[in-house]
């Protein structure tokens, strides 16, 4: 039987206690904690002799590329790998074809650092608040550190490392130069997308699909190179994934095992979380600019969207709020050592002081290094990110080329950039700076332009202003894209509204509405609830693209090409799944121990 929206939300009628209406959380749990061959997310990646298990992004199948995504045509799909001598890379050739591979490809086998940052924090909460199952006779923190420990690794030189991830993105020539800065493995970015091998498989192979798929010019002596398999093509160094992989992820994972289930005073000053945030601060502080934002990339990164690289003056607001966060995170964890952590030696002591001088430079403003001075995040999003009453989406700092030294980009607008601002800096922050009720006008802002419903039933929001989204005049929501992952940050930012304004009708009734209306909503984009309900721009025969025994969460309603360079598509995510058991538990991963800023 279809399963009806209106009776959907019905059922989950309105309640005081929203996080409730999430049900199911172990069939949810099961997607994050289990290997791909039992559907779930995890795949098994290889470095320095060991083998770690990670998320995937996404679960994809040949069905859904090959009968949808290339609607069963070889002529959209047709592809024509290429060996090239003089490179060792093996790729297809410049057409809409061969932007196809390189998706699904990037797709099917690809562990983003962000989205496995999520993924650590949810497997702590579901074990140690949940009282869900694993699989595996691991424990559950062993599994969440796998990320640190595989990162941690990946700074290690070695000619053994070759699979994507394995190494950082350290200085080459004159590339991935950090703001003038020449960096080594042990402290430069992790590539923002991690894949167990560099010759990787298409999603394609093995299926009534493999015949799209053709190869030309294969090396006789090399067996690794086969048809189906296509070089990784990933390598993008960004800051904000950093920010969740070296700092948000492992810092709060640790606090949920450390503090809430052993019931330390601290998380260990040896643990590998810190370490590996220690040895990436400076590389933060690095990338700092004078007006306080931290750039996006280092030189010679290559942009979402063709080969151009990336301005390196660019600056992402997004990733900003996700680096104050985490610096705040690691404060408040470097603190906690100090006042509790009572045989440090001089030499740890000195780290942290260190440590804790730099991330208050950085916050704040005042001298980062002999030569160089920054305004701090907070003189930045208060004086340039803010515009015209919300966050713009990023802009140009002291780019030399420029006649000021902080140029915004004022469109597209992006929806995570108001919501996680509003999450990471606090509703009390934004209404002292801007005036009071600031924050719940930037929310009504971006409703307007950026969230889906149906007539003026809201149910969550999609990614820009490009969407198809937003209200009519007459106030009725409209239907472009669904987000399930930013549809959870924005019930995240609601949520530290109400935490803010308190017992206020004039702001926490709608706010409370909205929430409800949000945590019910975004049910529809399970995997087992979407298969039945109507979504416009939705496949045909979904069910028979995608069947899984357990119930993650789909990134998207409906395939989309985002503004920012990606495209959305309606699989089980692993990032979409991660926020709904942090949604569930009520845990804000911009705040100390998941309470709200």
């Amino acid at each position: 039987m279809r399963f009806s929206v209106a009776v959907f939300f019905a059922a989950a009628a309105m309640s005081g206690n929203a996080a409730a209406q999430i049900d199911d959380l172990q069939a949810s749990y099961d997607f994050l904690v289990n290997e791909r061959a039992a559907d779930g997310a995890l795949l098994k990646f290889s470095i320095s002799g060991g083998t770690y298990l990670l998320p995937s992004s996404y679960y994809d199948t040949a069905a859904y590329w090959g009968a949808y995504v290339c609607a069963g045509s070889k002529d959209t799909c047709g592809i024509d790998d290429a060996y090239n001598i003089l490179d060792y890379q093996f790729s297809p050739a410049p057409s809409a074809a061969g932007k196809l591979q390189v998706e699904r490809v990037n797709t099917h086998n690809g562990a983003n650092i962000y989205d496995a940052a999520t993924w650590q924090i949810a497997v702590m909460l579901g074990y140690v608040k949940n009282k869900l199952r694993l699989p595996s006779p691991t424990s559950a923190y062993a599994l969440a550190s796998g990320l640190s420990t595989f990162l941690r690794e990946s700074g290690v030189p070695s000619e053994m490392n070759t699979a994507p991830g394995t190494r950082r993105a350290a200085t080459t020539g004159g590339t991935f130069i950090y703001n003038g800065k020449v960096l080594s493995s042990s402290r430069a970015y992790s590539f923002r997308a991690l894949a167990p091998e560099w010759l990787a498989r298409d999603p394609l192979m093995g299926s009534q699909y493999a015949a799209f798929v053709t190869a030309s010019n294969l090396p006789a002596l090399n067996a690794a190179y086969e048809v189906g398999r296509v070089s990784w093509s990933d390598w993008k160094p960004i800051t904000g994934e950093n920010a969740w992989a070296f700092l948000i992820g492992p810092l709060q994972a640790a606090h949920i095992h450390y503090i809430d289930f052993l019931k330390d005073r601290f998380i260990p000053f040896d643990a590998p979380a810190v370490q590996n945030a220690l040895d990436v601060l400076p590389t933060f502080a690095a990338m700092q600019s004078a007006v306080g934002g931290v750039y996006y990339a280092p030189t010679g990164t290559v942009g979402n969207d063709g080969d151009a690289v990336v301005n390196p003056h660019e600056i992402s607001v997004e990733n900003n709020f996700s680096l104050y966060a985490g610096l705040r995170l690691l404060r408040a964890t470097l603190r906690a050592e100090q006042a509790n952590e009572v045989w440090l030696d001089t030499d740890r002591k000195k780290k942290i002081s260190d440590a804790l001088q730099l991330v208050d430079v950085m916050i704040s403003g005042g001298r980062l290094d002999t030569d160089r001075q920054t305004r701090g995040l907070l003189s930045f999003f208060k004086n340039e990110a803010w515009r015209d009453g919300a966050f713009v989406q990023g802009g140009l700092a002291n780019d030399p080329k420029q006649g000021r030294e902080w140029v915004p980009a004022t469109s597209p607008l992006a929806v995570d950039v108001q919501t996680w601002g509003i999450a990471a800096l606090g509703a009390q922050q934004i209404d002292q700076w801007f005036g009071t009720g600031a924050s719940f006008a930037l929310w009504q802002k971006t409703k307007n332009w950026g969230a889906y419903g149906t007539e003026r039933t809201l149910w969550g929001v999609g990614y820009s202003d490009k969407d198809g989204n937003g209200a009519d005049q007459s106030g009725a929501f409209r239907q472009g894209v669904l987000s399930g992952e930013w549809t959870a940050g924005a019930i995240n930012a609601v949520r530290n509204m109400i935490r803010f304004y308190g017992a206020d009708p004039k702001y926490t009734t709608a706010l409370r509405q909205d929430e409800a209306a949000m945590v019910k909503a975004i049910g529809t984009l399970r995997i087992d609830r979407y298969a039945s309900t109507d979504f416009p721009g939705k496949a045909a025969g979904y069910g028979n693209l995608i069947s899984l025994k357990t119930k993650p969460y789909l990134y998207a309603s409906r395939r989309y090409r985002i503004p920012f360079g990606w495209y959305a598509n309606p699989l089980p995510s692993t990032a979409s799944t991660a926020w709904m058991l942090m949604i569930a538990n009520a845990y804000d991963p911009f705040g100390i121990g998941g309470t709200p800023n």
